[in-house]
């Protein structure tokens, strides 16, 4: 009869360890899945504005056409990594074009990333760029202000501009540089003379036609000084509408 209990006894011993054994298993199997499912999570992120670091010799050449920026996609699992790529002060990735082995001429060049943190991915758009390499040169070009009719007050003529200074140098290829005529100072779109102003504005190198050529112009900007006269028959109109206005009265 002893041996008959301590048989029972063995045996449900031996069932609950089996019971206990079968729903760790079970527990652990399932957050096994769980972290797998985690793991598994895929981030994306969108980064614009992404400027390119164009490799070559610029002693030697001149690069015009290179996109200055461009836009770049990620993804990956790891949240932490993204999330540090998508702040400028800890990026570690770039957009590489490499023209060092290219020769002169106009070619397309693929964009790549360089130095992507493990567990990303990363696509650019565009995926590749058309540019220019031609041998670099300088030439000094004068400088010339003109103000649109659109931006100057009815009535008021502009009698003179001045400018810091009237020669600048500008950097290019030497073909482009062959097309440069002068040196365009840019009076700002946002600015209405309407009397005698002061101010900055941006300079780019032009053909005879006023078409914008790609090149370097250093100074890239300068101060200038417009003086302005009011129309005489416009103080008439004024003043004559003036004494009209108070003979009525």
């Amino acid at each position: 009869m002893r041996s008959k209990k301590e048989f029972l006894y063995v045996f449900a011993s031996v069932l609950l360890s089996v019971i206990l054994f079968i729903n760790a298993s079970s527990f652990n199997f399932q957050n096994n899945s769980s972290a797998r499912q985690v793991s598994s999570e895929t981030y994306t992120n969108t980064l614009t504005n992404i400027p390119i670091d164009a490799k070559y010799n610029d002693q030697t050449y001149f690069v015009s056409g290179l996109t200055s920026e461009v836009t770049v996609f990620l993804k990956g699992s790891n949240r932490v990594a993204l999330a540090s790529e998508m702040q400028p002060s800890t990026r570690k990735f770039r957009v590489v074009a490499d023209l060092r082995k290219e020769k002169e001429g106009t070619i397309e060049v693929p964009l790549v990333v360089k130095d992507l943190p493990a567990g990303l991915t990363a696509t650019v758009e565009p995926q590749k760029v058309s540019v220019k390499i031609g041998k670099k040169a300088k030439k000094s070009f004068s400088v010339r202000a003109t103000i649109p009719h659109n931006q100057i007050v009815e009535g008021v003529t502009v009698t003179d501009i001045s400018l810091e200074t009237s020669k600048v140098e500008v950097t290019s290829d030497q073909e482009t540089l062959s097309r440069i005529d002068h040196v365009e100072a840019v009076f700002p779109s946002s600015e209405i003379i309407s009397g005698n102003y002061s101010g900055t504005v941006s300079l780019n190198a032009v053909d005879a036609q006023g078409n914008v050529l790609p090149g370097v112009v250093k100074p890239g900007e300068m101060h200038i000084q417009v003086t302005t006269k009011t129309n005489s028959s416009s103080s008439s109109s004024s003043s004559s509408s003036s004494t009209s206005s108070s003979s009525s009265n």
